[in-house]
């Protein structure tokens, strides 16, 4: 029997997304996967634990609850028919892919998240990739002018009659995950604009970040989809994300959204946490003192390029790729953990903002890796 005559080839033909396996170890420096490095203190956990205590977990979870509904329409300041919840943000992008027509084209910024792409294509959708551009990783300004599907100019009417008729949705993560940055507002707006564009606005790390959040936008704009999670801001693991739509949108999602998706005590949890919102908050702000900071000190180091960050990571790269291997040797033995990439931005790293005391130790551990190349070169 060949199992893989029964798999279809969008499958077959991808690579799944790297989660990186670590041996658990007091020493790691793990700061590789946005997740935020702040625990609940003593007294919150007696009261979180009192509270989960009395969590039915015989019967099915109750994704109406009134509470818990209440509680997010006033945080988001949002009718509870405008969202859904999902097991993630994960679950409610394959939800909005999985729904799509096949001839629709997924556009996506690279660098970016790559379970959009991963999902579009096991959806068989088509997939175009925009680049940014080199500098400070914007989008390119022909997005606007051009057929993103084909890449060509509309030089005549038959081009823009085509261009025209061309149904996209547009991932973008805002601000950028894994550059950091914001996209420029005028150039969403534009796409917005456009009745045969849907945009999907990904908002997991605009907690850390001034701008304010496209929800606004909902009542003007049909096409408009926006996702928030949690989990940056230390509830990673209750896998708990949240699709912001019109009407319409919504209520077909809901068509194929799979019942009692989320778990009662991540329920649970969400409403004791809405209700615990300024401990989150001010750990929020905390990251974005120590992510200014960090990148300060990073800046001065001679061997990486830094980017201005609006989330709780930052950017970087090596200003010489013949580095790579010894950098990427001097992580493994030192016990660091952060993303790496390959392809055009294999001498890119992103590294998450930990606890002050993470952060420190990984100025000490770039000054000396620093160090070594100054006597290396000294040497040659």
């Amino acid at each position: 029997m060949e199992i893989y005559n029964f798999i279809k080839d969008s499958v077959l033909n991808l690579k799944p997304y790297q989660l990186i396996e670590i041996e658990p170890d007091s020493n790691l420096l793990k700061l590789d996967a946005n997740e935020s490095n702040y625990t609940l203190n003593k007294s919150l956990k007696r009261k979180y634990a009192d509270f989960i205590k009395e969590t039915l977990i015989n019967l099915y979870p109750d994704s109406g609850n009134k509470k818990l509904i209440k509680l997010l329409e006033n945080f988001y300041n949002t009718k509870s028919v405008n969202f859904m919840f999902g097991n993630g943000s994960d679950e409610l992008i394959s939800i909005i892919l999985s729904s799509l027509k096949k001839d629709i084209t997924v556009n996506i910024p690279y660098p970016s998240f790559s379970m959009y792409e991963i999902i579009a294509k096991y959806n068989d959708l088509k997939v175009n990739n925009i680049n940014l551009l080199e500098d400070f990783f914007e989008l390119p300004q022909y997005i606007l002018e051009q057929n993103a599907v084909s890449g060509l100019y509309a030089a005549n009417s038959a081009d823009k009659k085509n261009i025209k008729s061309q149904k996209n949705i547009y991932f973008f993560s805002y601000p950028n995950n894994p550059t950091g940055n914001h996209f420029s507002y005028d150039i969403l707006m534009s796409l917005l604009e456009n009745k045969n564009n849907i945009i999907v606005i990904d908002e997991a790390y605009l907690f850390f970040s001034d701008k304010e959040s496209f929800i606004k936008y909902l009542h003007k704009y049909e096409n408009l989809i926006v996702l928030k999670t949690f989990s940056k801001i230390g509830l990673a693991g209750l896998r708990f994300g949240m699709l912001f739509a019109g009407d319409k949108l919504i209520n077909e999602f809901k068509k194929i959204k799979l019942p009692y998706n989320i778990n009662s005590l991540t329920l649970a949890s969400i409403e004791f946490f809405l209700n615990n919102y300024e401990f989150f908050e001010k750990n929020i702000k905390k990251t974005v003192i120590q992510r200014d900071k960090l990148f300060v000190k990073l800046k001065k180091l001679s061997f990486i390029e830094i980017y201005k960050s609006d989330a709780n990571f930052i950017f970087f790269k090596l200003i010489n790729k013949n580095m790579k291997p010894d950098f990427d040797d001097f992580l493994k033995k030192n016990n660091i953990v952060i993303r790496n990439f390959t392809g055009r931005f294999e001498n890119f790293y992103r590294i998450t903002i930990g606890l002050l005391s993470e952060n420190d130790k990984i100025i000490e551990y770039f000054k000396e890796f620093g160090l070594n190349i100054k006597i290396n070169n000294n040497n040659i």
